[in-house]
């Protein structure tokens, strides 16, 4: 491992934990500022003090980390593979299998496992969002009182089973890929066989198709999920309550309430 790159995981790493560490405060200070103003109601939720008494345990770990960014800006560290082109699997995986006569087993297994992974992902990821359609569908839970209170609910309630189905869509389209790069390795292999037996692929200077479906779906899902939730949201009253709280805010703000 070379020092650009530990410093670059270093750097990550610090990134990371400062955004958590501040998340972290940011809660716990709307937490304490809850309580407060359930006793007094004109106490302030956000104060300059309370803000810099959460953020003083933080503060050395923030200027470390931009001390380390300025360091890295002065010493010319980045990324060798920043400028770079991503390289897509995907698209390599394709323009290698074309050239193939006779896709083997292992191409044909890697494939099969694709399919699968790509299924399974969505599947569970559906699966995550039923919870998140449930509470949303529930008119109780969107009452006209408090909108903070409103929010911290829905947070809690939605945000981890959006958060898991994104992570199950992310190690599902991992996995693919890995096994994309397996099925490239499978089709070279192949082709180097095929070469050397003196097979012509029938498919040789021809474009590769490229794999609209997986889009199509994505997009037909996308949007079959806007409408549910709007219809959802109309169902439930939220509809409502949003043009009131936005006539409110509007009349507010110019004086005419």
């Amino acid at each position: 491992m070379t020092e650009k790159k530990l410093y670059l995981i270093v750097q990550s790493v610090l990134c990371v934990l400062l955004c958590v560490l501040l998340a972290v405060s940011a809660v716990s200070i709307y937490r304490e500022g809850k309580a407060r103003r359930a006793e007094d109601p004109m106490a302030s939720i956000y104060t300059r003090e309370i803000s810099a008494e959460k953020f003083a345990p933080i503060a050395p770990l923030f200027f470390g980390a931009i001390g380390m960014t300025v360091a890295g800006w002065f010493l010319a560290i980045k990324d060798e593979n920043a400028d770079k082109p991503v390289k897509d699997a995907e698209i390599t995986r394709n323009l290698t299998v074309a050239r193939v006569a006779q896709p083997s087993d292992a191409m044909k297994e890697e494939r099969k496992k694709q399919k699968k992974l790509f299924w399974t992902g969505w599947a569970l990821f559906l699966l995550c969002m039923v919870p998140v359609g449930l509470y949303v569908a529930d008119g109780a839970h969107f009452p006209d009182g408090d909108l903070e209170e409103m929010i911290a609910a829905l947070a809690v309630h939605v945000f981890p089973w959006i958060i898991l189905g994104l992570g199950c869509l992310t190690i599902s389209s991992v996995l693919q890929e890995k096994s994309i790069i397996r099925e490239t390795a499978a089709a070279q292999t192949q082709l180097k066989a095929e070469k050397e037996a003196g097979i012509r692929p029938e498919t040789a200077g021809k474009t590769p198709k490229k794999n609209t479906k997986a889009k199509r779906a994505l997009q037909l899902l996308v949007a079959a999920a806007a409408v549910v939730l709007l219809i959802l949201g109309v169902y439930n009253g939220s509809a409502k309550a949003v043009h009131t709280k936005a006539a409110n805010i509007c009349t507010e703000c110019v004086g005419l309430g």
